[in-house]
C-alpha cells in the first residue's frame, strides 16, 4: 500500500500547508476573517489591492495537486475503486489554477469576492477606509471575530465608525463640550 520510494513526509507536509492555506484563503473569501483586508486598509502611499480569490484559487490549485499526487502513489496497487480520483483533483488543479489566471485578468471577477470588501471599495473613500482599518485595531479580539462572522453587525459597525469620525460624534454630558 505505501510505496516506501516515495516521499511520503514531504509531500505530507506540504498537503498540510496547503491544507491550512487553503483554509486561510477561504475564511477570506468568505468573509468570516477580515483582518489581513483590514490591515491593507492602513498602508500610506498609493492603494494596494488585495484579491484574496485568486489566491484562493491558487491555494485550491496546489491543494489538489498535492492531493493527485498522495492519491495517485496510494492507489498504484490497486487501480479497481480509485482509478478516476488522481485525474479528478489533477483536473481540478488545472481548472483551479486557469481560473485564477482568468480572474486576474478581468476586473469584476478578482474584486467580486468577498462581498463586503467590493462593498465597502465601492462605497467609502480612501480616507474613510483607512479611519476604519485603525478603528478595527482599536477593538477587541473578541469583538472582531464576533464582526468577522456577523456581516450585518459589520456594516452597521461601518457605518457607526463613519458616522463618528466625519460626521462628528459629541456627548451632550461632556462638560468639556462646553468650553468649545
Amino acid at each position: 500500500m505505501f510505496d516506501p520510494r516515495y516521499p511520503w513526509l514531504a509531500i505530507g507536509f506540504l498537503t498540510l500547508v496547503a491544507t491550512f492555506g487553503l483554509l486561510y484563503h477561504g475564511a477570506i473569501v468568505f468573509g468570516l476573517y477580515k483582518d489581513p483586508l483590514m490591515s491593507c486598509f492602513r498602508w500610506y502611499g498609493p492603494e494596494k489591492r488585495y484579491y484574496p480569490l485568486c489566491r484562493f484559487l491558487e491555494m485550491l490549485a496546489a491543494w489538489s495537486l498535492m492531493v493527485s499526487s498522495m492519491l495517485d502513489s496510494l492507489t498504484t496497487n490497486s487501480r479497481e475503486t480509485w482509478l478516476y480520483a488522481p485525474a479528478m483533483f489533477f483536473a481540478l488543479s488545472l481548472l483551479a489554477f486557469a481560473s485564477s489566471l482568468i480572474a486576474r485578468k478581468q476586473t469584476t471577477l478578482r474584486e467580486a469576492l468577498p462581498f463586503w470588501y467590493s462593498e465597502l471599495m465601492g462605497s467609502t473613500t480612501r480616507q474613510e477606509r483607512r479611519q476604519l482599518a485603525f478603528a478595527w485595531l482599536r477593538i477587541p479580539l473578541k469583538m472582531r471575530w464576533h464582526l468577522s462572522g456577523d456581516q450585518a453587525s459589520f456594516r452597521v459597525w461601518v457605518d457607526m465608525v463613519r458616522m463618528t469620525v466625519f460626521y462628528g460624534a459629541t456627548d451632550p454630558a461632556s462638560p468639556w463640550d462646553r468650553w468649545n
